[in-house]
């Protein structure tokens, strides 16, 4: 499942590049504007030596007068200061006006004020863009937790879903049954002295139907569910990703009873050492922390039930998969021929079939497909049946969207058997 933020990421990314582009040029142009300007030390006149000059008014510029009473003027296009004897500047201004030497009153050191501005802001309007940059780029970029599953539990759930929506899989869907039974009804099991599991890992290939039984896990039961994906923890700086699940644990202490539900356990848990091009270290700190939950479940368990659905149980820390932390392991097995007929008859209880389609063939025509494959061809086979601008889906309708499912994806999966029950 995906969430979707605002706007359009892959514009908004190209966006900050072309300003980080911007900034990095124009930060160099300017850096070596001032750096091939040569540097002009200021010469300190004493007022001998600027009374002396001034029988010359033309080698003058205009004389800047500061608040201190100190002169700023070019001599011979030299920069030059004069700091008149205190209690004298009246003298050398009536001295000037005699001269024929320009003067005006002024602050000092604008030249001086822009330099600092173009040599330190630029630098620092650079840095900003870069930290904008890293930021945005790295891995979580979307804080999908916030906005999903740690945000608001429950948001993304539909609480209509029940045990009759899932098919094909009757001995997960049973051990998932007991464990709503469970979080319904604890006291018997407590009684019986159990210790009510704290984790579930649902293992199956992709397209099974691992998701869907964590979301009716949660709306039969009606607790708050938490959902995020397992890459929402992959973070690029030490810390983050740690925080963030023990963001996620304290805000489901306090919804308790809840399930919080790990899709894509495999890139939150995946063997510790076993991170090539990771920061090691970020990664061993997030998983020592989803650990530390854990055990912190199993040793008081407070109505908090961890779902994990992966398709790569091989890759699993064996520190995550072991008994307290994932009690339970649920496979979810691609379903065979009377699965897919149950499947089947899920996903076209709301079609208008006609009186011809035989679901028990279309299960047979599809060997080895998962419920999600199945879902698409039911769907295909309606819209061809709009094709034809008819409402009721026919035989030959699921015979094309089962022949444009293999083809359209390049496979020569049951070719030979295609070819017999379809046709050429």
């Amino acid at each position: 499942g995906g969430g979707g933020g605002g706007g359009n990421p892959t514009g908004r990314r190209k966006m900050v590049n072309m300003l980080m582009m911007v900034a990095f040029v124009s930060f160099f142009i300017l850096r070596l504007k001032f750096a091939s300007s040569p540097v002009v030390k200021t010469v300190e006149l004493g007022m001998s030596g600027f009374v002396a000059a001034m029988a010359d008014p033309s080698v003058f510029s205009e004389v800047l007068v500061s608040p201190s009473g100190s002169l700023h003027y070019m001599l011979n296009g030299v920069p030059h200061l004069t700091r008149p004897v205190a209690g004298s500047e009246q003298m050398v201004i009536h001295l000037m006006l005699a001269k024929g030497v320009a003067f005006k009153a002024g602050a000092a050191g604008k030249a001086t004020l822009l330099n600092i501005a173009l040599r330190v802001a630029f630098p620092l309007c650079y840095l900003f863009f870069l930290y904008r940059f890293f930021v945005k780029s790295m891995p979580g970029r979307n804080e999908k937790i916030g906005k999903r599953g740690d945000g608001q539990a429950g948001d993304n759930i539909d609480r209509s879903l029940t045990f009759d929506d899932i098919a094909g899989i009757d001995e997960s869907k049973q051990e998932v049954k007991e464990i709503v039974e469970i979080l319904r009804n604890p006291l018997p099991y407590l009684k019986a002295g159990a210790r009510l599991p704290s984790g579930v890992l649902l293992v199956g290939p992709p397209g099974t139907g691992k998701t869907l039984l964590a979301r009716v896990m949660a709306a039969e039961s009606g607790v708050p569910f938490y959902y995020c994906a397992g890459s929402d923890f992959v973070e690029m700086f030490v810390g983050r990703g740690a925080a963030r699940v023990r963001s996620l644990f304290a805000r489901a202490q306090k919804s308790a009873p809840c399930i919080i539900f790990f899709d894509e356990l495999d890139a939150l848990g995946r063997k510790r050492g076993d991170s090539f091009m990771r920061t090691n270290e970020e990664f061993d700190q997030t998983i020592n922390q989803l650990l530390t939950c854990l055990d912190g479940l199993d040793t008081n368990n407070n109505g908090i039930i961890v779902v994990g659905a992966t398709n790569r149980y091989e890759v699993l820390d064996e520190a995550l998969t072991r008994p307290g932390r994932f009690d339970r392991v649920v496979r979810v097995p691609a379903p065979d021929q009377e699965g897919r007929r149950e499947i089947l008859s899920v996903h076209t209880r709301n079609m208008k079939c006609d009186e011809d389609v035989d679901l028990d063939r279309v299960a047979a025509l599809t060997p080895g497909l998962n419920g999600a494959e199945l879902a698409n061809i039911a769907n295909e086979a309606a819209i061809r049946a709009v094709r034809r601008n008819s409402v009721k889906t026919c035989s030959a309708d699921f015979t094309h969207a089962i022949k444009d499912f293999y083809g359209s994806r390049g496979t020569n999966l049951q070719r030979g058997l295609l070819q017999q029950l379809l046709g050429p």
